[in-house]
């Protein structure tokens, strides 16, 4: 979680120079009295407040309805020098016109929506209904040009497309498969989808789009020969049973065009309604596209596999169709020789750019909507925007076995969710996330109607995960209309602006925790493993800046979080009041994967400067305390004189006389004046509490440092001792008594950690993890080697007043143990058998030879005894060998 380390910093305040870029030019309005006229309002508009944008540390600002230029980096350079000069007085202070360019745009509506291309070529400028793109000179030439005010070059994006008749604009935004970020899309709230490739060499490029689909046809539509181009300006509005539904709130690209996402996810356009229904445009691609360096291998891994390996057996009729159809358009790719397109630096590599395929078609087909895996209920979303987060490529198997070893350094290994993240925002400032369980692909419209009508696709599925608030109900606005922002680091995490501060989110403590479940093989006990992990989900939630919640309905522009190397990890933003700038400095994590910081519960409005927690505890900050705007604002008694009408001013120059005109010139200049004090009062009363705050923080802030310092002053007395004991050794010298003490702390601090290594060895012991299917096998492999290698099983289950005969005759003596005991049984009757022959042929012998005189030759006798001693021999060894193999087998053996 990012620690913010200080509110808007001292260079964007007033008075400094840094503050003026954010501040209206125009003359400050009088103050406005209960009876007197009030500011005009953003009206009926109902849509996102984009109205900063970047380009590195230069930002666009709209101010009084013009464009603002000024660099962060140069403000806060030249404000550190105006206060590192030692003679600040005699120094030039660079004047406010010096200090930010406003760009010349003819545009006479109010600008809602501000977006950089990638590249920072152009600067696309919506209003409510219409888009213009100037053309952005270099940030050397705004420091160059002279003046308060720089000249550029801007043309208006569908002069028939996007006018005050057509519908509201919804979303804008750049292709991450543009050809040098040049790619824009526009979304309106009546379901047209617009693309444009932007040249600006080209003016015509900017008057008639790409591609225009309306989607509301497209959903209807049964093949490509049907058309879903949106209706022109001389075409009636016919009526539509889709009118209500297709009522879009917000669209977003399903990737950034990272190597290390799915590669589906950059050329997926995903929409949502008001009401809350999802749908996706894959794949939504230029006439020249530039994909990342993995994109293509990985579809063709992916096509491939799914080619070869069908989800069912055999494949269903549409899902057949899906695959033929990817594999043709990837076929096509492939068949391509890329263009190698030069880069703008020496640091980029040249870029490889490839044309759309024409089979089969550039328009694909409407998936969705969505279907929610979630119990029935009655709660009414109001979506407001979309995010996308998108799933994480396995680049280990889809890498496996190329030669070129370079692509593998470009894809992050830091850990990701196989799955893509849906979060809808709504207007009560709650984010609803999902999972996409099945995950979109590229699917087509077939190219010629069906005769029969063919099967529908399966339905796609949001798995809901959680549901995560910012708001409270009683301080939520009428007109609210919560926004996203991107975080430069994790692509986990994201923040959120509505009218009552800015918040931070982050998945990253639990994404990690599901990845390695959904990715395990053991199935048994899943289904509770996820349950548990769902309902522990523990997302980051902070609150980063907190809005002035005095306004009635106040308006707040799209935080930018920047990171640069001079201003750090920066937030930024401001409100429609256009007082001042609201800012943070937040803590650089140390990864992309920020700590797992538990958070049980949340409270939208929790203020984390309440309570101090000890004397070592690091003091918090608070947000800088900005003057209230009626300080600066004038009086409107002076100019009570154009109020009254010409023949009665007379009055003003003449001695003052008691009638009824006199007195309502007093009456109303002291409503004027009434009115005028008690805002003032108001803001007078506030900046004074704040004050008795400070000092009763102070107060609290010098005790701790007091008892920190007679703690730290016990500790050096009493040798390192927390209380105080006497040893016996005062006059010790006060370093060695450290020393001690150190010595002290290493020692408990090793015995603590043996301690924790003792206590994880038995945990591990003690923890009856699930076997996966090849520790199943070995072990009833290992049991079944037992099994036939354990001598006492064969005897407890064998008959005690059965013979060896009997149990050979009944196929128990085929096993190794009855064998060696049969060679062993055979050994000792055969040894037994030849010295009794021996013994018989001695006596026969002296018989026969007493009787008839006749004796066996003695080489005869000598030969047989070898013989039968050969016999002898070879069983020894045939029992020697058997022993040896069964002592290796670890089995014991009594011969």
């Amino acid at each position: 979680m990012p620690k913010v380390l200080s509110y808007t910093p001292a260079w964007l305040t007033r008075p400094s120079a840094g503050h003026s870029p954010f501040a209206s030019a125009k003359k400050p309005t009088p103050l406005a009295t209960e009876d007197g006229d009030k500011a005009p309002t953003n009206g009926e508009y109902q849509g996102p407040q984009r109205t900063i944008a970047c380009r590195n540390t230069e930002v666009f600002v709209v101010v009084d309805n013009q464009i603002r230029w000024s660099d962060l980096s140069m403000l806060k350079y030249d404000w550190e020098s105006s206060q590192g000069a030692k003679n600040g007085q005699d120094r030039e202070d660079r004047g406010a016109g010096q200090v930010y360019k406003t760009l010349e745009v003819p545009t006479s509506e109010t600008i809602r929506q501000l977006s950089v291309s990638p590249n920072g070529q152009f600067l696309a400028i919506a209003t409510s209904h219409t888009i213009q793109v100037a053309i952005l000179p270099s940030s050397s030439k705004f420091d160059e040009s002279a003046g308060t005010s720089i000249k550029v070059k801007t043309h208006t994006l569908g002069p028939t497309a996007h006018v005050l008749n057509r519908s509201p604009i919804a979303s804008l935004l750049w292709h991450p498969c543009g050809v040098q970020g040049s790619c824009l899309v526009t979304v309106t709230t009546e379901a047209v989808v617009r693309l444009w490739e932007l040249n600006r060499l080209n003016r015509w490029s900017f008057d008639a789009p790409t591609i225009a689909i309306d989607l509301r046809k497209l959903g209807s539509a049964i093949s490509q020969e049907d058309d879903v181009t949106p209706r022109t300006l001389s075409q009636n509005r016919g009526f539509s049973a889709d009118m209500i539904d297709l009522e879009l709130a917000s669209a977003c690209f399903g990737g950034t065009g990272d190597p290390d996402e799915f590669p589906w996810s950059a050329m997926t356009l995903w929409i949502v309604t008001t009401e809350g229904d999802v749908y996706a445009l894959c794949p939504l691609l230029p006439s020249k596209w530039q994909p990342t360096v993995t994109q293509i291998h990985s579809l063709t891994v992916i096509a491939g596999v799914k080619r070869e390996f069908p989800l069912s057996d055999p494949p269903h009729e549409s899902e057949r169709q899906i695959q033929d159809e990817q594999w043709n358009w990837l076929s096509e790719v492939d068949a391509q020789v890329p263009f190698r397109a030069a880069a703008e630096d020496d640091i980029t590599a040249p870029s490889s750019i490839y044309n759309r395929p024409d089979h089969p078609g550039p328009i694909p087909r409407l998936q969705g909507p969505f279907e929610m895996l979630a119990e029935p209920s009655d709660e009414y979303l109001e979506v407001t925007d979309i995010r996308v987060i998108a799933p994480r490529l396995d680049n280990e198997d889809l890498m496996h076995g190329e030669e070129d070893e370079s692509d593998h350094s470009l894809i992050d290994d830091t850990g990701g969710l196989s799955l893509a993240m849906v979060c809808l925002l709504t207007t009560d400032g709650k984010v609803h996330v999902y999972l996409d369980l099945g995950g979109v692909e590229g699917q087509w419209l077939p190219a010629k109607a069906p005769k029969i009508e063919p099967p529908k696709p399966e339905a796609l599925q949001l798995l809901p995960t959680e549901v995560l608030e910012t708001l409270d109900p009683q301080n939520q606005a009428e007109d609210e209309w919560p926004i996203f922002s991107h975080d430069p680091f994790s692509r986990y995490a994201f923040f959120i602006t509505h009218s009552r501060g800015v918040f931070y989110f982050s998945f990253d403590p639990w994404i990690n925790r599901l990845e390695d479940e959904l990715q395990s093989a053991t199935t048994h006990g899943a289904q509770k493993r996820l349950s548990t992990i769902r309902a522990s989900a523990t997302t980051l939630r902070e609150r980063i800046l907190r809005f002035n919640q005095d306004s009635p309905s106040p308006s707040a522009n799209a935080c930018l979080a920047i990171y640069d190397s001079d201003l750090g990890y920066f937030l930024l933003t401001s409100t429609d009041d256009n007082t001042h700038p609201h800012a943070a400095c937040l803590d650089i994590p140390r990864s992309a994967h920020l700590s797992h910081e538990p958070l049980s519960s949340f409270d939208p409005d929790f203020d984390d400067d309440d309570g101090y927690n000890g004397p070592f505890t690091q003091l918090v900050t608070r947000p800088t305390y900005e003057p209230s705007p009626v300080f600066y604002q004038p009086s409107s008694l002076p100019s009570i004189a154009d109020t009254i009408p010409p023949h009665r001013r007379r009055i003003l120059k003449e001695e003052i006389r008691f009638s009824n005109a006199t007195l309502d010139l007093v009456l109303h200049a002291g409503r004027l004046v009434g009115g005028e004090t008690h805002l003032i009062q108001s803001a007078v009363a506030d900046l004074i509490n704040r004050c008795y705050y400070m000092m009763q923080e102070m107060a609290e802030q010098l005790k701790q440092v007091r008892l920190a310092a007679a703690r730290a002053e016990s500790l050096r007395n009493s040798g390192g001792r927390e209380e105080h004991e006497d040893d016996g050794d005062g006059e010790e010298d006060p370093n060695s008594r450290l020393e001690r003490r150190m010595e002290r702390a290493k020692q408990r601090d090793g015995s603590l950690k043996e301690r924790m290594t003792r206590l994880k060895r038995k945990v591990t012991r003690l923890e009856e993890r699930p076997l996966n299917d090849k520790e199943r096998d070995l072990e009833r492999e290992l049991e079944a080697l037992e099994r036939a290698t354990e001598p006492q099983a064969d005897v407890e289950h064998a008959d005690p007043g059965s013979d060896e005969d009997d149990r050979q005759a009944d196929g128990e003596g085929d096993t190794w143990w009855h064998r060696y005991d049969l060679v062993k049984h055979l050994s000792e009757e055969l040894v037994e058998a030849a010295a009794q022959a021996g013994r018989a042929g001695d006596g026969k012998k002296q018989e026969e030879g007493d009787e008839d005189g006749y004796s066996v030759p003695s080489g005869i006798r000598r030969r047989k005894v070898e013989h039968v001693m050969g016999l002898l021999e070879r069983q020894s060894a045939l029992v020697e060998a058997v022993t040896a193999r069964l002592e290796r087998l670890g089995v014991g053996v009594s011969i």
